[in-house]
Protein backbone atom coordinates (compact mmCIF):
# COMPACT_ATOMS: atom_id res chain seq x y z
CA UNK A 1 0.00 0.00 0.00
CA UNK A 2 1.09 3.45 -1.06
CA UNK A 3 -0.04 7.03 -1.03
CA UNK A 4 -0.69 8.48 -4.14
CA UNK A 5 2.68 10.60 -4.99
CA UNK A 6 1.89 13.39 -7.85
CA UNK A 7 5.91 12.65 -9.51
CA UNK A 8 7.04 13.05 -12.43
CA UNK A 9 4.08 14.73 -15.36
CA UNK A 10 5.40 11.39 -17.32
CA UNK A 11 4.36 9.37 -14.59
CA UNK A 12 0.66 10.86 -14.25
CA UNK A 13 -0.09 10.37 -18.27
CA UNK A 14 -1.95 6.97 -17.14
CA UNK A 15 -5.32 6.18 -18.80
CA UNK A 16 -7.28 6.92 -15.83
CA UNK A 17 -5.37 10.56 -15.38
CA UNK A 18 -6.25 11.43 -19.12
CA UNK A 19 -9.77 10.56 -18.68
CA UNK A 20 -10.33 12.66 -15.84
CA UNK A 21 -8.38 15.51 -17.53
CA UNK A 22 -10.38 15.23 -20.72
CA UNK A 23 -13.78 15.15 -18.99
CA UNK A 24 -12.45 18.24 -16.91
CA UNK A 25 -12.09 20.22 -20.38
CA UNK A 26 -15.41 18.64 -22.02
CA UNK A 27 -17.09 20.19 -19.16
CA UNK A 28 -15.25 23.60 -19.25
CA UNK A 29 -15.93 23.78 -23.09
CA UNK A 30 -19.99 22.49 -23.25
CA UNK A 31 -20.64 24.23 -19.91
CA UNK A 32 -19.82 27.50 -21.31
CA UNK A 33 -20.30 26.82 -24.86
CA UNK A 34 -24.07 26.08 -23.86
CA UNK A 35 -24.20 29.27 -21.57
CA UNK A 36 -23.28 31.24 -24.28
CA UNK A 37 -25.10 29.77 -26.69
CA UNK A 38 -27.95 29.82 -24.76
CA UNK A 39 -27.56 33.81 -23.99
CA UNK A 40 -26.82 34.86 -27.45
CA UNK A 41 -30.01 33.53 -28.69
CA UNK A 42 -32.10 35.03 -25.94
CA UNK A 43 -30.49 38.20 -26.38
CA UNK A 44 -28.86 40.78 -28.38
CA UNK A 45 -26.34 42.09 -25.55
CA UNK A 46 -22.73 41.15 -25.52
CA UNK A 47 -21.86 37.81 -23.66
CA UNK A 48 -18.20 37.93 -23.48
CA UNK A 49 -18.07 39.05 -20.01
CA UNK A 50 -20.87 36.86 -18.35
CA UNK A 51 -18.98 33.68 -20.22
CA UNK A 52 -15.68 34.86 -18.73
CA UNK A 53 -17.14 35.10 -15.42
CA UNK A 54 -18.94 32.71 -16.01
CA UNK A 55 -15.82 30.10 -16.63
CA UNK A 56 -14.08 31.34 -13.87
CA UNK A 57 -16.36 30.69 -11.33
CA UNK A 58 -16.98 27.51 -12.63
CA UNK A 59 -13.34 26.74 -12.72
CA UNK A 60 -13.57 27.31 -8.54
CA UNK A 61 -16.50 25.22 -8.20
CA UNK A 62 -15.61 22.32 -10.45
CA UNK A 63 -12.37 22.72 -8.09
CA UNK A 64 -13.86 22.55 -4.94
CA UNK A 65 -15.97 19.79 -5.43
CA UNK A 66 -12.81 17.73 -6.27
CA UNK A 67 -11.28 18.44 -3.29
CA UNK A 68 -14.49 17.89 -1.48
CA UNK A 69 -14.09 14.55 -2.89
CA UNK A 70 -10.48 13.71 -2.24
CA UNK A 71 -10.54 14.81 1.20
CA UNK A 72 -13.76 12.42 1.96
CA UNK A 73 -11.80 9.53 0.67
CA UNK A 74 -8.62 10.43 2.37
CA UNK A 75 -10.93 10.80 5.72
CA UNK A 76 -12.60 7.29 5.10
CA UNK A 77 -9.11 5.62 4.24
CA UNK A 78 -7.47 6.89 6.74
CA UNK A 79 -10.20 5.65 9.55
CA UNK A 80 -10.15 2.27 7.53
CA UNK A 81 -6.39 2.17 8.12
CA UNK A 82 -7.02 3.00 12.24
CA UNK A 83 -9.53 -0.04 12.43
CA UNK A 84 -7.47 -2.14 10.63
CA UNK A 85 -4.42 -1.46 12.87
CA UNK A 86 -6.64 -2.05 16.15
CA UNK A 87 -8.47 -4.93 15.03
CA UNK A 88 -4.69 -6.36 13.82
CA UNK A 89 -3.42 -5.82 17.53
CA UNK A 90 -6.54 -6.88 18.96
CA UNK A 91 -6.64 -10.26 16.67
CA UNK A 92 -4.30 -10.70 14.74
CA UNK A 93 -4.83 -14.20 14.06
CA UNK A 94 -8.40 -13.99 13.40
CA UNK A 95 -7.72 -11.36 10.78
CA UNK A 96 -4.94 -14.16 9.44
CA UNK A 97 -8.23 -16.00 9.06
CA UNK A 98 -10.33 -13.69 6.80
CA UNK A 99 -7.37 -13.24 5.11
CA UNK A 100 -7.36 -17.08 4.15
CA UNK A 101 -10.32 -17.23 3.35
CA UNK A 102 -10.42 -14.47 0.93
CA UNK A 103 -8.19 -16.42 -1.20
CA UNK A 104 -10.11 -19.60 -0.39
CA UNK A 105 -13.06 -17.58 -1.84
CA UNK A 106 -10.74 -17.33 -4.94
CA UNK A 107 -10.32 -20.65 -5.74
CA UNK A 108 -6.87 -21.70 -3.51
CA UNK A 109 -6.91 -24.56 -1.44
CA UNK A 110 -7.13 -23.76 1.98
CA UNK A 111 -3.17 -24.82 2.97
CA UNK A 112 -2.55 -22.47 0.05
CA UNK A 113 -4.78 -19.63 1.04
CA UNK A 114 -3.36 -19.99 4.46
CA UNK A 115 0.14 -19.79 3.36
CA UNK A 116 -0.24 -17.01 0.73
CA UNK A 117 -2.26 -15.04 4.17
CA UNK A 118 0.58 -15.83 6.28
CA UNK A 119 3.03 -14.49 3.62
CA UNK A 120 1.51 -11.42 3.49
CA UNK A 121 0.89 -10.68 6.71
CA UNK A 122 4.30 -11.19 7.78
CA UNK A 123 5.37 -8.63 4.66
CA UNK A 124 2.85 -6.03 5.88
CA UNK A 125 -0.32 -7.12 7.36
CA UNK A 126 -2.09 -4.04 7.12
CA UNK A 127 -1.66 -3.45 3.40
CA UNK A 128 -2.76 -6.98 2.83
CA UNK A 129 -5.85 -6.46 5.15
CA UNK A 130 -6.83 -3.06 2.80
CA UNK A 131 -6.12 -4.38 -0.40
CA UNK A 132 -8.26 -7.69 -0.10
CA UNK A 133 -11.05 -6.45 2.30
CA UNK A 134 -11.39 -2.98 0.73
CA UNK A 135 -9.75 -2.66 -2.47
CA UNK A 136 -7.68 0.15 -1.21
CA UNK A 137 -3.85 0.16 -3.09
CA UNK A 138 -3.44 3.50 -2.99
CA UNK A 139 -4.24 6.08 0.30
CA UNK A 140 -4.70 9.38 -0.63
CA UNK A 141 -1.68 11.13 0.69
CA UNK A 142 -2.11 14.67 2.39
CA UNK A 143 -1.71 17.14 -0.77
CA UNK A 144 -3.95 14.98 -2.94
CA UNK A 145 -6.99 16.82 -2.41
CA UNK A 146 -5.34 20.53 -3.11
CA UNK A 147 -3.40 19.15 -6.51
CA UNK A 148 -6.55 16.96 -7.75
CA UNK A 149 -8.34 20.25 -6.96
CA UNK A 150 -6.22 22.24 -8.64
CA UNK A 151 -5.71 19.79 -11.81
CA UNK A 152 -9.67 19.83 -12.44
CA UNK A 153 -9.95 23.58 -11.85
CA UNK A 154 -7.48 24.54 -14.46
CA UNK A 155 -8.35 21.89 -17.05
CA UNK A 156 -12.46 23.20 -16.71
CA UNK A 157 -10.69 26.14 -17.44
CA UNK A 158 -9.01 25.84 -20.15
CA UNK A 159 -11.87 24.13 -22.21
CA UNK A 160 -13.88 27.20 -21.05
CA UNK A 161 -11.30 29.43 -22.98
CA UNK A 162 -12.57 28.43 -26.32
CA UNK A 163 -16.15 29.51 -25.89
CA UNK A 164 -15.19 32.35 -23.89
CA UNK A 165 -12.45 33.27 -27.06
CA UNK A 166 -15.89 32.85 -29.38
CA UNK A 167 -17.67 34.82 -27.71
CA UNK A 168 -15.18 37.84 -27.47
CA UNK A 169 -13.88 37.53 -31.16
CA UNK A 170 -17.05 36.73 -33.33
CA UNK A 171 -19.55 39.55 -34.29
CA UNK A 172 -23.12 38.65 -31.81
CA UNK A 173 -25.05 37.49 -34.22
CA UNK A 174 -22.55 34.88 -35.41
CA UNK A 175 -22.22 33.37 -31.70
CA UNK A 176 -24.58 31.19 -31.48
CA UNK A 177 -23.26 29.31 -35.10
CA UNK A 178 -19.15 29.90 -34.24
CA UNK A 179 -19.85 27.91 -30.81
CA UNK A 180 -21.16 24.68 -31.97
CA UNK A 181 -18.08 25.15 -34.58
CA UNK A 182 -16.00 25.25 -31.55
CA UNK A 183 -17.50 23.27 -29.73
CA UNK A 184 -17.63 20.45 -32.27
CA UNK A 185 -13.37 21.08 -32.93
CA UNK A 186 -12.86 20.83 -29.31
CA UNK A 187 -14.45 17.92 -28.64
CA UNK A 188 -12.94 16.03 -31.38
CA UNK A 189 -9.15 16.87 -30.46
CA UNK A 190 -10.13 16.39 -27.00
CA UNK A 191 -11.80 12.67 -27.84
CA UNK A 192 -8.48 12.09 -30.06
CA UNK A 193 -6.18 12.77 -26.80
CA UNK A 194 -8.06 10.71 -24.95
CA UNK A 195 -8.07 7.46 -27.78
CA UNK A 196 -4.52 8.00 -28.05
CA UNK A 197 -3.54 7.80 -23.99
CA UNK A 198 -6.38 4.99 -23.56
CA UNK A 199 -5.65 2.69 -26.47
CA UNK A 200 -9.05 3.06 -27.47
CA UNK A 201 -10.49 2.96 -31.28
CA UNK A 202 -10.81 7.29 -32.07
CA UNK A 203 -13.63 6.69 -33.74
CA UNK A 204 -16.58 6.02 -31.53
CA UNK A 205 -14.89 7.92 -29.09
CA UNK A 206 -15.44 11.12 -31.21
CA UNK A 207 -18.94 10.39 -32.12
CA UNK A 208 -20.05 10.01 -28.53
CA UNK A 209 -18.56 12.90 -27.19
CA UNK A 210 -20.23 14.90 -30.84
CA UNK A 211 -23.54 13.32 -29.63
CA UNK A 212 -23.32 14.51 -25.96
CA UNK A 213 -21.79 17.53 -26.77
CA UNK A 214 -24.09 18.66 -29.50
CA UNK A 215 -27.85 17.31 -27.41
CA UNK A 216 -26.52 19.79 -24.81
CA UNK A 217 -25.73 22.68 -27.46
CA UNK A 218 -29.38 21.81 -28.69
CA UNK A 219 -30.64 22.25 -25.39
CA UNK A 220 -28.75 25.69 -24.60
CA UNK A 221 -30.36 26.58 -27.82
CA UNK A 222 -34.36 25.30 -26.96
CA UNK A 223 -33.79 26.99 -23.60
CA UNK A 224 -32.58 30.55 -25.30
CA UNK A 225 -35.43 30.43 -27.87
CA UNK A 226 -38.23 29.85 -25.15
CA UNK A 227 -36.78 32.72 -23.22
CA UNK A 228 -36.24 35.25 -25.77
Amino acid sequence: MTERDPGSWRSRLTPEYVRSRVADTNDGVLAIAGLAEGVAIATSQPVGVVVAIAALAGAVSVAGVKYAEEAAEREVQQDLIREEQRLLELSPEEEMAELAHHFQEKGLSAETARKVAEELSTADALTAQLETEYGIHDVVSPGQPFTEALGSGLFFLVGSLVPVLVAFLVPQALVDEFEIVAVVISLTLTSLILSRFARTHALPTILRSLLIGLAAMGMAALIGNLVS
